[in-house]
């Protein structure tokens, strides 16, 4: 990731698009379905993104549910994040 953090612009939208996904990912874990989108053009400002969340009927089979802490602490360990203040995973 070195050499696509060198420059300051990228490592701030890396930034904005790691913590945006681990959001999504701490919504799912907790029961939410989510979807992340632009939702105003990027001519109008950089930061626009969307995450939207709805609590489900059900919860989510256990598989499910450990791939996704599988996929958080993957996230977390490649961008080197330590600790967070999000949730406890």
């Amino acid at each position: 990731l070195n050499p696509l953090l060198r420059h300051g612009i990228f490592r701030e939208r890396m930034a904005e698009m790691a913590t945006d996904s681990v959001r999504a990912l701490l919504l799912e874990l907790a029961g939410y379905d989510v979807k992340v989108f632009e939702f105003i053009g990027g001519e109008h400002t950089a930061k626009n993104v969307m995450i939207a969340a709805t609590r489900r009927q059900r919860p989510r089979p256990t598989a499910h549910i450990e791939e996704k802490r599988r996929q958080l602490r993957q996230q977390l360990e490649l961008f080197g994040v330590r600790r967070q203040r999000l949730a406890e995973w």
